[in-house]
Order: C-alpha cells, then structure tokens, then sequence
C-alpha cells in the first residue's frame, strides 16, 4: 500500500457532474467511478454486460486519476460473481485505468430452492469465523480477476447488535488482517450505525489497524422512522467533520478522502454547498497522518462469540425476510422483533417501487390515477411478491409488462401506453426503431399524463401509429441502467 500514488480529495461521480468538475477543477484531484451503474444491458455475445459509451468517453479525456468502487457484487457473502462481471469490469478498467478498485463487505444475493436471488439490498454479514474466511475467499478472487490493488469498504448495518456478536470493528479488521488487503474507511457509514444504536465510531476504531487504511468516504444522511439512513444527501455535518478531523491524523498511509453525493440530491444541493465541503475537506486532507502513532489494534484475545448461525443460514433468512416472506427458524423470529430489519425491509419496497416508477412513468401514472393510490399500491405489492429484484432494470420493465398483461386491468388505454413504453426502453438500449400501433389518437393521452391528469375517453376508434428512433429519445444518462442495490 505504501506503493499506491497519493490521490488527494474528490468525490463519487455520476453523470451530470461534468459541469462542477469542470468549474472546480482545483478543487478535485481525483474522482471515484461505480462503474455498474453505467451498464445497461446484458451482452450475451461476449459474456458481458453493455455500458454507457458517453460516460466512458468522458472519463477517459478528464485529466484526473480515477478509482472504481463497486454496487453490484460484494465480497461478505457466498454469491460468487458471474464471469459476465468481471469480463466487463476489465474492459472499463483497461479503457480508464483505476489507481485501484473496491467492493462493499457486504451481501446482496442468498440461495432459496437451488436459485440466487438478489435482494435488492447491501446486506451485514453474519459476523462470524466462518463469514471472515468467506470473504477472505471472495476478496481473493476479485484481486485475481482484477490484478489491481483492492480495497473493501466498512458498511451500514441498521440491525441491532445480536447477543454474543462479533464486534463490528473487529470483524473488519480481522478480514483484512486475513485476506492481507486494504480497507476503505465510510466513517459516515460508521456513524450511522453509532446513531442507530450499534459500536461507537470510538470503539470501532479501536480494533482497526490503521495502517491498512488507504481511502475514506464522507457524506451526510436523513432520518427516517427515528432510524438516520446513509441517505448521500448534502454536505457532512459537524459531528462527522470532527471525526474526520480526529481520523485523518492517524492514518499513515491515507491516499484518497472522497465525498459521497448521489445525483438526486446532488440538483436539489446548493453549488456553494458542495464547494464548501471539498474546502473543508482539503483543509483536513492536509493533516493526514500527522499523529500517526503505531497503533496495536484490540483483538479480544480469549473471548469467544455465537457461531452458531452458518453464513448461508444467514444469508436466507435475513434475504428472505428483506423481501417480504417468513421463513420458519429461531433466527427468524429473532430478527423479525429488530425494528432495523424492518426499515430495511422498508427501504427495499420503496426503492423497487421508485424504480418501476421511473422506468414506467407514464403507465404507472395512468393506472394509479384510474384505481387510485390505495389499490395502485396493492397492485405493486401483489408484483413485487411475485417477482426477485433484478440487477438490470429493463428485467424490471418486462417483468410489469408481463403482469399487467397477465391481470387483464380494465383500465382504457393501459396496455398500449405501457407497451409504447417498453419499445421507448428496448430504443434507448440497442438504437433500433420501432413501431407502436394505437386504436386511438395517442398525443393527447400522452399529454394529459405528462400533466398527471387522466386522459379523456376517445370513443372514436382510430388507427395511428407512433415511430420511436433512438435520436429522439432521452440522453443516455437516463437509460435504464443497471442498478444493483439501495447502495451504502
């Protein structure tokens, strides 16, 4: 690690920041890529996924080093990822050649009935020996597949301690001690579980060995049923900046603090927001590892802790439980009575919903405003409870078009609306045209449902036809791409 350049300050790009790094360019020294999010469909061909040429482009003629972190496929669980990952992963890797690369030690998928299901969520761990030599294994093999430096992230964990549990900083430290690699240290991540009621940021660092300690993320969040989420939703308050302040001293080997923002809230922040918090962080930045002293981390020498629970008892229980179904067990039970459980729970079902939301827009408008919220709502749970999430949205997309399908809803101009949509996705995938045919004039209904008004009824049948080209579709920042979980 002591080999690894010295990056600086930046932060997680997303496309449409082009304008701020552009106008900050002294303040950002380098920037942050999750890459997954800029893959959109499945490339069978080559056994990889497609991704965004745009975002690409431009990556590669901005003069700053980049880093990758990735969504989609994290290392504290039994899932191993598809070739198709890696094979894409490279190829991005090989066109903008990151300083290193990152994953979340983390869960996102769990077996039930011989299928890999994916959650729809970064999940804890189990913190147990056994999970420690599972992610061991898993970081292994990212660091073959990748042949670059790797780093892993500390995560959320909005469940309460369980009894007997492995301490959350010792957990960490000790996967890195034994898979030998570098740590990626989210200190808001680490206060949000401090406000939610597990180890104090105070205690988690006491475990940790410091010299491993080669990134740190910072970021602001929301309250949400008195539990505070890592939302990415403006500037770090003061109680973060402190322990910012506080951490970066002692990180000897400290090459990147990167700020965290995601896009929605990245338009709704004030500009002079942003700036004044990659100042305050520079200003940090400058006092990196000038209290270092050797550290000698708490390794609760003679305690022993519940093994009890195996790492794919875990995984489905807690997996299948996030997704609305009840397995019978102990464990179940116990985590059923974590009011953290429940607001991941939560945040799964709106997360989902706000993505079919925003791939069929105009289809769930004019459903929800012909049965009304209430119904729309039981239609949405009745999907979701037949259906896994899905790492690629347009999955999502033809999913609800089957449903919808299969439901027969009496609702006028439902099936043609949803499926001029659809052809409106698959253009914005592939470029090829197509054709929708309607028995009514569409323009008008179209019209009245970008106004969120219902349309009124034609009763004259007509014969139209709607030609969807790639050119008149949205800009590619807003294809459906992928997006792996409620990211931490």
């Amino acid at each position: 690690m002591k080999n690894l350049d010295e990056l600086g300050v930046g932060l997680i790009y997303f496309q449409g920041f082009e304008d701020f790094l552009a106008l900050h360019s002294s303040l950002i020294d380098v920037v942050e890529i999750e890459p997954q999010t800029f893959w959109f469909d499945k490339n069978d061909e080559c056994n990889a996924f497609k991704y965004n040429p745009e975002v690409t482009d431009f990556l590669r003629t901005y003069d700053r080093p980049k880093l990758f972190h990735g969504v989609g496929y994290p290392v504290g669980g039994t899932f191993l990822p598809p070739d198709a990952h890696f094979n894409t992963l490279r190829r991005q890797a090989a066109e903008l050649n990151p300083k290193w690369v990152s994953e979340h030690l983390s869960f996102n998928f769990f077996k039930d009935e011989g299928r890999d299901i994916n959650s729809g969520f970064l999940l804890p761990p189990v913190q147990t020996a056994e999970s420690i030599k599972t992610a061991v294994a898993n970081i292994n093999n990212y660091r073959a597949q990748m042949d670059r430096p790797f780093a892993f992230e500390t995560g959320v964990n909005y469940f309460q301690p369980r009894k007997n549990e492995m301490p959350d900083g010792l957990f960490v430290n000790r996967v890195a001690e034994e898979a030998d690699c570098n740590i990626l240290l989210d200190l808001h991540n680490l206060l949000v579980n401090q406000r939610n009621g597990r180890q104090t940021v105070r205690e988690f660092l006491s475990y940790l060995d410091y010299e491993r300690v080669i990134e740190l993320h910072v970021a602001n969040g929301i309250y949400y049923k008195d539990y505070y989420l890592d939302a990415h939703s403006g500037a770090s308050d003061d109680e973060l900046l402190g322990i910012l302040e506080d951490v970066v001293g002692k990180l000897p080997n400290l090459k990147a603090l990167m700020f965290e923002i995601t896009p929605d809230y990245f338009m709704k922040v004030p500009e002079a927001e942003i700036r004044g918090q990659l100042i305050k962080m520079r200003r940090i930045w400058d006092k990196k590892g000038n209290q270092f002293k050797k550290h000698l981390p708490d390794r609760c020498q003679g305690k022993t802790f519940d093994e009890s629970i195996s790492v794919s008892e875990w995984e489905h229980t807690v997996g299948s439980i996030i997704l609305g179904r009840r397995p019978e067990s102990s464990l179940a039970d116990e985590l059923l009575q974590d009011k953290g459980v429940a607001i991941v729970k939560d945040l799964v079902f709106h997360f989902r919903a706000s993505l079919l939301v925003s791939m069929f827009k105009l289809t769930t408008r004019l459903l929800r405003l012909s049965v009304g919220e209430e119904v729309f709502n039981i239609y949405v749970e009745d999907f979701f409870s037949s259906v896994f999430p899905e790492l690629l949205p347009v999955i999502l997309a033809e999913q609800f078009s089957a449903y919808v399908t299969a439901n027969r809803f009496k609702v006028i101009y439902l099936t043609q609306i949803m499926e001029y949509e659809l052809a409106t996705i698959h253009t914005a995938i592939d470029k090829q045209t197509r054709h929708v045919n309607f028995n009514f004039d569409p323009l008008p209904v179209l019209a009245a449902l970008e106004k969120a008004a219902l349309p009124v009824e034609q009763f004259e049948e007509k014969s139209k036809a709607l030609q969807i080209v790639y050119q008149q579709q949205p800009l590619l920042a807003e294809l459906p791409e992928f997006v792996p979980a409620v990211h931490n």
